[in-house]
């Protein structure tokens, strides 16, 4: 049995019980958290809808707007460019699995394929610039 804030035991209760829908896509991406973060689903339920409350009370709530460049040619100078580009999409694809909270808003090849810009969006919150 848990406590609550004043030390009291917290019993079913005290909770009150709500039926939530959602998206699939919405599902899947909170599904993916709580694996993550080893939470029940519940538990991750309740974190994440704590943390969006509390970024919007101190004026945190949005998202912040950044760019990545990335050279292809420089950082793998022995591949031939079109594997270059592979490897350079597989970093940003496996960058937006392991943070499912970051947005992408746009990738563009620059200078010939030679760079690699992909904008994306994270939540206000985590933002090191805010």
């Amino acid at each position: 049995m848990m406590e609550n804030k004043t030390g009291r035991a917290v019993s079913q209760d005290d909770w009150k019980r709500t039926q939530v829908r959602m998206p699939q896509e919405q599902y899947e991406v909170l599904m993916k958290y709580a694996e993550k973060n080893n939470l029940s689903l519940n538990t991750a339920m309740l974190e994440l809808m704590d943390l969006g409350l509390k970024s919007k009370a101190e004026g945190k709530s949005g998202r912040s707007i950044y760019f990545n460049d990335l050279n292809c040619v420089e950082d793998y100078p022995k591949q031939p460019l079109h594997e270059r580009t592979a490897h350079v999409e597989q970093m940003i694809s496996d960058l937006f699995y392991r943070n499912p909270q970051y947005q992408l808003i746009n990738i563009e090849t620059l200078n010939d394929g030679k760079k690699i810009r992909y904008w994306y969006s994270i939540p206000r919150s985590e933002s090191f610039r805010d």
